[in-house]
């Protein structure tokens, strides 16, 4: 008896890259130039925070043949919006653009603080680079589990953003995909030199923004990004990543080689995040007055998971300084 799927998600790690590079989709249409580039330019995207990128793997499958499907979401600044005529005149192959901008440093991806004031403004905009499954049948059953899975993998890993617009280009027979994540088609400037492609070659751009999310009831994975409060701990950049890590890793030597700390510096990253909790929240962690890595130190720990998970906000870049009054 075959075994059934036991899909997981997670962020992707540099040594997932060589796999992932298998999956991108012929629709980007990218030339040899840029094809050879990518390893070299994903070595130094991977650590971006504007970057967002997950993997969708089969653990029931073996080593080296588990990830089934690779997603990219970058942050783009507001001149880059507008040069690429995302909102009121977009033309195709978006991330094409997106990525011969990064190759040719036109484009630098934004930091921690730079997507922290925008994210406070309210006018940070995401584009869906691609998507790409290793099987791409819509009406095969383990197709549709890749699909579960990575909707709630968009879901959890875009939550707690305050983004303006949310766009993503992909081809025309995954226009079902789309609609029922919640997006919605927007149309081309001049589809004409793009009508000749076939379904799975011809770019379909989709998107939702803030005034059509709000306009619409929840449900949907593309309207649930838009839920947003404004952050009550205000961590730093570190502690919000070591947050991250915990979330999808329970060995505390990987979270430490990740951060590049020692075992009393992850301490100190942990007490930090307490105290930060215990300012804002008084009591948040109960009448216990023992040190954080005491024996309440893994139930401290045990609260802020549950919490994060369901307040993603808590994890993303913020700058009170930059929020509407």
């Amino acid at each position: 008896m075959k075994a059934p799927p036991r899909m997981r998600s997670r962020p992707v790690a540099r040594n997932d890259l060589p796999e992932c590079f298998e999956l991108l989709p012929p629709w980007l249409m990218l030339d040899d130039v840029t094809r050879r580039a990518l390893p070299a330019l994903w070595d130094r995207l991977i650590d971006e925070p504007s970057l967002i990128s997950a993997v969708i793997e089969d653990q029931a499958r073996p080593s080296g043949a588990r990830i089934q499907a690779w997603g990219v979401t970058i942050a783009l600044p507001l001149p880059l919006v507008h040069r690429l005529r995302l909102v009121d005149d977009p033309t195709p192959h978006v991330p094409r653009r997106v990525y011969a901008a990064l190759l040719d440093g036109s484009f630098t991806p934004m930091d921690d603080r730079a997507l922290g004031e925008a994210n406070a403004r309210g006018d940070l905009v995401l584009m869906v680079m691609h998507y790409a499954m290793r099987q791409r049948d819509l009406n095969d059953p383990y197709v549709h589990a890749v699909l579960t899975t990575a909707n709630d993998a968009f879901r959890s890993l875009h939550a707690g953003l305050n983004p303006q617009a949310l766009f993503y280009e992909s081809v025309l027979s995954f226009e079902p995909m789309l609609t029922s994540a919640g997006f919605r088609v927007r149309p081309y400037a001049d589809p004409a030199p793009i009508a000749h492609l076939p379904p799975d070659l011809r770019p379909l751009l989709a998107g939702l923004t803030r005034a059509e999310a709000q306009a619409s009831l929840p449900g949907t994975t593309a309207r649930q990004v838009f839920d947003h409060y404004p952050p009550l701990f205000r961590l730093s950049a570190t502690q919000r990543r070591l947050l991250r890590l915990a979330l999808y890793i329970d060995d505390d030597a990987a979270i430490m080689q990740s951060l590049g700390v020692s075992a009393h510096g992850l301490k100190k990253l942990w007490r930090g995040i307490y105290d930060r909790i215990d300012d804002a929240l008084p009591g948040f962690f109960g009448e216990s007055t023992l040190e954080p890595e005491g024996k309440r130190g893994p139930e401290k720990r045990r609260q802020v998971l549950a919490y994060v998970r369901q307040r993603a906000e808590e994890l993303q870049p913020w700058s009170a300084s930059a929020a509407p009054l």
